[in-house]
């Protein structure tokens, strides 16, 4: 009753935008990519639960990491967050198309996004969703700014990283790398014994991950992965779509594949030349950094940039294979993800979290770069299962009923029609 009065009161430019857009409305190519996006979110957020230390040195493991450091370490969110510029920009669109207002809608979507962001991070301290929400308030004050504005300021963004990092480089202790194996061997094994996630309940993780709440945009500015960064992707999402670009991807078609040639090919360059500097200087970006001061801004330019090419290049690539009948079929299961995206992100770490925490099996710390990887993949496809049998079934996945149910006050339709069935 509260939410239907609710929604009978509101505005009378908010009637004019305030309702979810409809499943057959979406953007097949966007949701494929959103899809892809998410596998790789899993991927690189299993290893953070110690598959990421040097302590796994063997021959396979090496190999499943230094391939995870090239396609996939940051690229993930980096993917991630251009589409959640996109859909502000999309959304953005749609007020404007009605004659609505976007600022009373927008708030009421980040400020649902960041209740949702905050108890998930309860189970799990590396939830985006709060910083998403966070920054999402940035892209007011900048939705009117020309595209080659929002595009420029992207590229200063991507630079503070490089140059705050650079500011604090200092002599570094000069260890051997089989010193720096057996420490972080010692380091997994404490880990193993003492740690919230391997030891604790579930109330003990929540109350330790309490601190994580909320999300500080400006912490880690030193790393490639700050809110700084995550802004500048979505000032390059809000850039991509504006206008017909998307919407039109036959007529643009030739763009997109400079975009996919172009954003392969310096990505893919980039972050090989990054992976040489590593082997020849010691360049690292999340581990021990053994490089000096030079080598470093180096490798971290090309990280910074690099990243941003390659998800762009796969963005590309992935919309280009979707324009052909065998593309779109057998990327459909992506598709059905993305549609899903939410419900997929939260269950993603409902199924890791129980993997790897003690309560759980109890597996965190225990398990190299291949182990996870293997993990990631199957846990992965039977996410793309279940989103298919759902997405023949319901308009929206659980999360996203209740997301849609909280920002438009009234409850959405759940149920396809059942000739719509296939």
């Amino acid at each position: 009753m509260l939410m239907g009065s609710s929604a009978r009161r509101a505005p009378a430019s908010d009637r004019k935008t305030a309702g979810p857009l409809a499943p057959d409305a979406r953007l097949v190519e966007v949701d494929i990519v959103r899809g892809f996006a998410l596998f790789l979110v899993l991927i690189e957020n299993m290893h953070l639960f110690g598959a990421d230390s040097i302590a796994w040195s063997s021959a396979t493991d090496r190999l499943s990491f230094g391939l995870m450091e090239l396609f996939v370490e940051s690229k993930s969110w980096t993917l991630f967050s251009i589409l959640f510029g996109l859909g502000f920009a999309l959304q953005l669109g749609r007020a404007t198309a009605v004659g609505g207002s976007v600022l009373y809608l927008h708030l009421r979507r980040v400020t649902v996004l960041f209740a949702l962001g905050a108890a998930h991070a309860l189970l799990f301290d590396g939830d985006i969703l709060m910083l998403y929400a966070e920054l999402g308030l940035g892209l007011l004050l900048v939705r009117r700014l020309p595209t080659r504005w929002l595009l420029a300021l992207a590229a200063a963004l991507l630079l503070v990283f490089p140059l705050v990092r650079l500011t604090g480089a200092e002599t570094r202790p000069r260890i051997t790398e089989a010193q720096e194996i057996r420490r972080a061997q010692a380091r997994l094994e404490r880990a193993q014994r003492t740690h919230v996630y391997a030891v604790g309940t579930l109330a003990e993780v929540a109350a330790d991950n309490a601190s994580a709440i909320p999300a500080d945009p400006l912490e880690d500015v030193a790393t490639p992965e700050s809110g700084l960064a995550v802004f500048a992707m979505f000032l390059l999402g809000v850039a991509a779509g504006r206008g017909e670009f998307l919407r039109d991807a036959p007529g643009n078609s030739a763009a997109i594949a400079r975009l996919r040639a172009w954003g392969l090919g310096l990505g893919l360059g980039a972050m090989a030349v990054k992976q040489l500097l590593g082997v020849t200087a010691g360049y690292a970006v999340f581990r021990t950094q053994r490089a000096g001061p030079g080598v470093q801004l180096a490798g971290d330019l090309l990280f910074a940039y690099g990243t941003t090419a390659l998800a762009l290049g796969y963005a590309a690539a992935l919309i280009l294979a979707a324009r052909t009948p065998r593309g779109r079929t057998a990327l459909a299961p992506l598709a059905d993800a993305g549609r899903l995206s939410l419900t997929v992100y939260l269950t993603q770490t409902l199924i890791f979290s129980t993997f790897f925490y003690g309560y759980g099996c109890g597996q965190v710390f225990r398990l190299g770069p291949l182990a996870v990887s293997g993990w990631a993949v199957l846990f992965f496809g039977i996410q793309l299962a279940a989103c298919r049998w759902w997405s023949r079934r319901f308009r929206f996945g659980p999360f996203e009923w209740l997301w849609r149910a909280l920002i438009y006050l009234r409850w959405p339709p759940m149920r396809l029609r059942s000739d719509s069935v296939p």
